[in-house]
């Protein structure tokens, strides 16, 4: 690496700092106002871009805290050097979203935050000498804190607080742990709501996870004070509201889909309103099974025949039936039998159980609007009603009912709503093309501002260096004689000399200002020019 001589860098710095302020020079007061008053408002400007483009984005660390978890956690993060802004009354911490997954981590090392982190690993804190009543306190805050964690992971839940209650105290109560009940408060994030399936899901949620503990006897309330679930609500009046409501939509969507293909989009009203059938039946039948020529199939599993024998000498005993007369016996031999069967026989049977599921349709009525002006040439309205018909299964014989109408729609509405439309647009558009004019308005003022500044410099540059400043002048000479002047060049060397000029370094002189040499020598070609002319 070559070192540079010190003399070197000094004549280079003494070159900077004459052009500076040969420059400067050419500027008059009010051009020096101007060009300082536009570099410090191009600063400010810069400024204030990068103090909000490097301004952070907040983002929740924790939310619904109590007083002192936020305590301690403020000053946590006081002492982590970790910028944060406090919300909701102090109840939510939030910090550069960049930061929340390792500031999070960070928290839960040092134990932070304690209430929110109450579960059943706070059991393994008892020592072997806590009572039993201490333990099952402890358990039953286990237990509700974890219910709470778990509840908590719900998508739009942003915090929540279950309450089991335990038997009122008897004389065997550590005995007794049966719980009488339970209740959840639910607290929403702004704008969300939970669905009937959502409160099922969390009463059966805390009733699974408490030993004797009754889906009927959960009560779950948000934060506004609505009552979503608990004794005396029926359950299933949500769910069976939901799947009626989807069962009209997945409907109107077929009718809709079929008038589209036809009509066009935008041009039929589609309304579904069905009665869904929510008991849950079973039914068994039984029935013969039949051979193909209509015969019953059957079957003998058990036969058996008797038979008895008997032999004597004599003639049996015999009469009329009825008489008194004594029977007569005879003397010659007599021999009886007797024979009896039976046979136990089955026919073929068959049972069936068949259950039907709940939220079968029971009836629906569909109503059926369509723009008349949108009807193609050569489709009827019989026609296509029967398309909707079919497309809608109407069966008639459970109460179905169809109306179906033909009407020219009004497009008043969508003619506004385009007109709307249209009008955002043009204003979001010109919005964007003033703010572009804007810019580069300021932009093309700067630059016309700083090129005139350059010229206005330029021109009295200029206009020096042509009214009578020369080579002497520059070398800090006295104002050559005009006797002088026609003299050769051999004669001028020895001037300075004679008027007592210092002696100066040509080559030295011409590095230091090649501008002002450049333009004096230029000044003087001109005039030799013109001369010469």
């Amino acid at each position: 690496m070559a070192i540079v001589p010190a003399e070197q860098l000094d004549h280079y710095r003494e070159n900077v700092v004459n052009r500076m302020k040969t420059f400067m020079e050419g500027f008059t007061t009010g051009q020096k106002a101007t060009v300082v008053t536009v570099a410090v408002g191009i600063i400010v400007i810069a400024a204030i871009f990068m103090t909000y483009s490097g301004k952070p984005t907040y983002a929740p660390l924790f939310t619904n805290l109590s007083s002192s978890d936020a305590a301690s956690m403020t000053t946590k993060l006081t002492s982590d050097h970790v910028p944060f802004q406090l919300a909701d009354g102090g109840s939510t911490i939030m910090v550069p979203a960049n930061d929340v997954a390792s500031q999070r981590l960070a928290l839960a090392q040092a134990g932070l935050p304690t209430q929110s982190n109450v579960g059943l690993s706070q059991v393994n804190k008892a020592g072997i000498t806590t009572s039993q009543l201490a333990q099952q306190t402890d358990y039953l805050i286990g237990l509700q804190g974890e219910l709470s964690n778990t509840i908590n992971a719900i998508h739009g839940v942003t915090g929540s607080q279950v309450n089991i209650a335990l038997p009122a105290n008897q004389t065997f109560v550590l005995n007794n742990t049966n719980p009488t009940g339970a209740s959840v408060l639910i607290d929403m994030s702004p704008g969300a709501t939970l669905s009937p399936e959502e409160v099922q899901a969390i009463v059966h949620l805390v009733a699974s996870s408490v030993p004797g503990l009754s889906a009927s006897d959960v009560t779950v309330a948000d934060s506004n004070g609505n009552l979503l679930a608990g004794p005396g609500v029926t359950s299933a009046l949500g769910t069976e509201d939901s799947a009626t409501q989807s069962y009209d939509q997945a409907e109107q969507a077929k009718i809709e889909g079929y008038l589209t293909s036809v009509l066009g989009p935008n041009n039929a009203d589609v309304v579904v309103n069905a009665q869904l059938n929510f008991n849950k039946q079973s039914t068994t039948t039984h029935t013969l099974i039949t051979a193909p020529n209509g015969k019953v199939n059957g079957f003998c599993t058990n036969t058996s025949t008797n038979t008895q024998k008997f032999t004597g000498s004599g003639t049996l005993p015999g009469g009329a039936l009825g008489s008194t007369v004594t029977p007569t016996v005879g003397s010659g031999p007599s021999v009886y039998t007797q024979s009896s069967g039976s046979s136990q026989c089955e026919a073929g049977t068959q049972t069936q159980n068949v259950v039907t599921s709940p939220g079968q349709p029971v009836n629906q009525s569909v109503a059926v609007l369509i723009n008349s002006k949108a009807l193609p040439s050569g489709v009827s309205l019989t026609a296509l009603k029967t398309g909707v018909v079919n497309a809608a299964h109407i069966v008639a014989a459970r109460g179905d009912t169809i109306s179906f109408a033909a009407m020219p729609f009004s497009t008043t509405a969508a003619s506004a709503a385009a007109k709307q439309a249209a009008a955002a647009a043009a204003a979001s558009k010109k919005a964007a093309l003033m703010n572009d004019i804007k810019m580069a308005a300021v932009a093309l003022v700067i630059l016309v501002v700083l090129f005139l500044l350059w010229r206005s410099a330029r021109k009295a540059r200029r206009a020096s260096m042509e009214s009578g400043m020369d080579l002497n002048g520059l070398l800090g000479y006295p104002e050559v004689p005009g006797s002088l002047m026609g003299e050769p060049t051999g004669q001028l060397q020895t001037v300075g000399g004679e008027l007592g000029g210092p002696a100066v370094d040509m080559n030295k002189f011409i590095d230091n200002q090649p501008d002002e040499v450049a333009a004096t020598i230029r000044t003087w070609m001109r005039e030799n020019k013109g001369a010469n002319a």
